[in-house]
């Protein structure tokens, strides 16, 4: 038997290497099996947002085809467990209870939708299971859950809807009329933090898109701006509805409208659309062109969508954490937590660290404007 000294090294495809100052000892026979630790996925990959879930698996698989040529973490190999919740709140739960029976699953990633990570989490919690949740903006999603370890990779929804607000004030700016602004809410946390955070001096007249004379409703009051607060799909819908009633004004939104569905729904009627997000087309990230060539040839030729590389750096942090965890003797799903609440990575998306509450406050954030044919481009103010 030979022991010998086992650096954990992690490396990502931007060139960036994590090299622990501790070592770990590692002794087996020649030939053993190496001890395999699994990282879950939860996400749609059925149903309205099943493009989600093949957007977000091939970046979790790229990373830990990654870590595992690399070595593993400390010796582990790490195994990848995907399933499907449909986006389905009762589904999700399932799901999450497939996971968290399963000793060797030291953490999650997921839901991708806020109703589905939401019902989710207690499970979590009671498994004593970190998640780490891309696409989620609802603030205080553990609140009231004794034990959740959830850690959004990104801002609470009032940081975006900041931004929204900061925009349209610039257009009220602009014109000496001031600016009649309509939300569109479906009721999400970006719409509830739209209407929390909109002074008074700017009028803002809600309509529900569930209602049946909705674009009646829209088109009297007259809008300069309109606040798209709502599935891509709806979202779709609406401008499309609006535009053909010969409404004129500006569009805005969140992360939502970067979803190939929104423009697919509204066609032409997306064109000029505006919405902010935390997570940029890997294309507009310096440095990513190694990522997408990697991520192609993981997806069989599939190029990355919006949220690939949020996935994908969202498995890296729990492959930090687990670096960390082992190195202080685990892995255990309470020293991964504990490391994830203490994280700092250096990656694609900037320096990811999180606040008390689990969530990466300053993420920054990107505007994109919809062009013809669909066609996402950066632009700044």
């Amino acid at each position: 038997m030979v022991k010998s000294p086992n650096f954990i090294c992690i490396v990502g495809v931007f060139g960036a290497v994590f090299l622990l100052a501790a070592s770990l000892t590692a002794c087996r026979f020649p030939g053993a099996v190496r001890p395999v630790v699994k990282l879950g996925l939860v996400a749609p990959f059925e149903g309205r947002y099943r493009y989600v879930g093949y957007d977000v698996i091939y970046a979790v698989r790229l990373a830990v085809r990654e870590v595992n040529a690399a070595g593993g973490v400390g010796g582990y190999g790490v195994e990848l467990i995907a399933y499907d919740d449909g986006a389905d709140p009762a589904l999700a739960v399932e799901q999450a209870r497939k996971l968290a029976v399963d000793p060797a699953v030291v953490a999650a990633i997921g839901h991708f939708r806020e109703e589905t990570t939401r019902s989710a989490v207690s499970v979590y919690a009671e498994a004593g299971m970190s998640l780490v949740g891309p696409a989620v903006f609802t603030p205080g999603l553990a609140d009231g859950v004794e034990g959740a370890f959830v850690y959004r990779l990104g801002p609470p929804a009032q940081v975006v809807a900041g931004a929204i607000l900061e925009r349209i004030e610039g257009l009220r700016l602009q014109q000496a009329e001031g600016v009649r602004t309509t939300l569109v809410t479906q009721g999400g946390p970006l719409g509830e933090a739209v209407q929390q955070l909109t002074p008074s001096a700017l009028p803002m007249t809600l309509v529900s898109p569930e209602e049946a004379d909705w674009v009646a409703t829209v088109l009297a009051s007259n809008p300069d701006v309109v606040v798209g607060d709502a599935d891509p799909v709806t979202a779709g819908e609406v401008v499309a509805a609006l535009r053909a009633a010969g409404w004129q004004g500006s569009f805005l939104g969140g992360p939502e409208l970067s979803a190939a569905d929104f423009v697919a729904v509204a066609e032409g009627a997306a064109v000029g659309a505006l919405f902010v997000t935390p997570y940029p087309l890997p294309a507009d990230v310096p440095g990513s062109a190694d990522f997408a060539a990697a991520y192609r040839e993981v997806s069989g030729g599939v190029s990355p969508g919006p949220l690939a590389l949020p996935t994908y750096e969202a498995a890296w942090v729990v492959l930090e954490a687990l670096a960390e965890d082992i190195s202080a003797g685990g892995p255990t799903r309470a020293g991964i937590a504990a490391a994830l609440s203490v994280v700092e990575r250096d990656g694609a998306l900037g320096g990811i660290r999180w606040d008390a509450d689990g969530d990466w406050t300053a993420a920054p954030l990107y505007w994109y404007r919809v062009g013809e044919g669909g066609a996402l481009s950066p632009v700044q103010f």
